[in-house]
């Protein structure tokens, strides 16, 4: 596969002064008056020609940096950088524009900043007004655009002036619903064309959907790069959770949790249907939750719950116990081997942990409790949306207007 784009330990680093006089004072003294903010650290990455790579990362991971330096607007301060192809990009609302220009002047002039000579340009721009939609709006200055008007004039220069690739920076954030379907319609059409676009946005739904793979940014350093899916998913999983607090930070896996009562969970972990211990599953496989339990008198009545939680922010999932199933509780022994059958789990794609609690015979006070964090993970082929699979069909079938009669009697 022929590279579009290759990096390699690209850096950008930004100087930063507390006053403007600062530069001027560090320019005739010769001494530093600066700090150094590393916004690009070491990134290497290849796109492969007619690939679609989505970016991804929190605000100030370097996303917008990196962009501004593969499309020539910014140089790297260190490293290699090669494209390959002629490049359009939709950055940031307005960049490229000229605020007291009308509409017609701007995509004129940036069709040929792109390169296009003035016969494309001739022939291009009734495209570009076309696929616009802004109609009168074309002829005034663009100072007066609203911010989804800015994104509809750029969006349609970029894509018709047919670039080999097609950088998109957040561009289908704004807009209504009706635009925003021609632009995902174009990108398709792009991508049918083998044409290369590289995607940027914080709608993780898009970059699963539209993107075969993904970049992920941290603080100006490649996190992860991979299919987009798996990507997504570590993306998301990460936002849930960095904002947990240190006292619910997840116990070591198996790790039994500190109790001096008369009933103890001394072992708990996962099993597969052949009674492996296992902790990767797939939506709908059965999962059996394993435990031994002891109890210092054999007459205790002891009764079990079992809650599934979401490992990333604690979501509960469900939750199933002895009590309420009508299940007589334990007694009779001072030690139990007990199991648990979930039956076709439809869970979706994600970590997830497991509790469990033993209680008195009333289930209310409890006695222990003992956590795996995170003790399994739902694998699947593509990136959905929620918690859990429903058993679903689909059925349509043609429905005739009624007649003007009957409309009418209807009224």
């Amino acid at each position: 596969m022929n590279a579009a784009v290759v990096a390699t330990d690209l850096s950008k680093s930004y100087k930063l002064y507390d006053r403007p006089l600062d530069r001027f004072v560090e320019l005739f003294t010769r001494r530093p008056r600066h700090r150094v903010f590393p916004a690009l650290q070491e990134v290497s990455f290849e796109i492969g020609a007619g690939e679609t790579v989505g970016l991804i990362g929190q605000n100030g991971a370097g996303k917008s940096t990196l962009l501004k330096l593969l499309c020539g607007v910014a140089v790297p301060s260190s490293g290699r950088l090669e494209t390959r192809g002629t490049i359009a990009s939709i950055l940031e609302l307005g960049t490229g524009f000229h605020p007291d220009f009308t509409g017609r002047d701007n995509a004129a002039l940036n069709a040929a900043i792109l390169g296009l000579s003035s016969s494309e340009i001739k022939e291009k721009l009734p495209a570009m007004f076309e696929f616009s939609e802004l109609g009168s709006f074309l002829d005034q200055p663009v100072k007066t655009y609203s911010s989804g008007m800015y994104m509809r004039l750029a969006f349609s220069i970029a894509v018709n002036a047919d670039p080999d690739i097609l950088i998109i920076d957040e561009a289908l954030a704004v807009g209504d619903g009706h635009f925003q379907k021609k632009c995902i319609d174009k990108i398709r059409d792009f991508q049918r064309r083998r044409k290369t676009i590289i995607f940027c946005s914080h709608a993780l739904y898009y970059i699963s959907t539209l993107c075969e793979r993904a970049l992920w940014l941290d603080r100006g350093s490649v996190r992860r790069l991979g299919p987009s899916v798996d990507v997504v998913h570590d993306y998301e999983t990460f936002l849930m959770s960095r904002d947990r607090e240190e006292s619910e930070k997840p116990t070591t896996s198996g790790e039994m949790l500190p109790s001096d009562g008369p009933v103890k969970i001394t072992e708990l972990w996962l099993a597969d249907t052949k009674g492996d211990a296992a902790d990767q599953f797939r939506s709908g496989d059965d999962i059996t939750v394993r435990l031994r339990l002891s109890s210092d008198r054999s007459d205790r009545p002891i009764h079990l719950m079992v809650g599934v939680l979401r490992a990333a922010d604690e979501m509960q999932c469900f939750a199933v116990g002895t009590h309420d199933d009508g299940v007589r509780p334990f007694s009779g022994r001072t030690e139990y081997d007990i199991a648990l059958k979930l039956e076709r789990v439809p869970l979706l794609r994600g970590d997830y942990a497991v509790v469990v609690y033993a209680g008195d015979e009333n289930a209310m006070h409890v006695y222990d409790r003992k956590d795996i964090r995170p003790a399994f993970s739902m694998s699947g082929e593509r990136y959905e949306v929620g918690m859990i699979n429903v058993s679903h069909s689909w059925d349509g079938s043609r429905v005739e207007a009624p007649s003007l009669q009957r409309r009418t009697a209807i009224r």
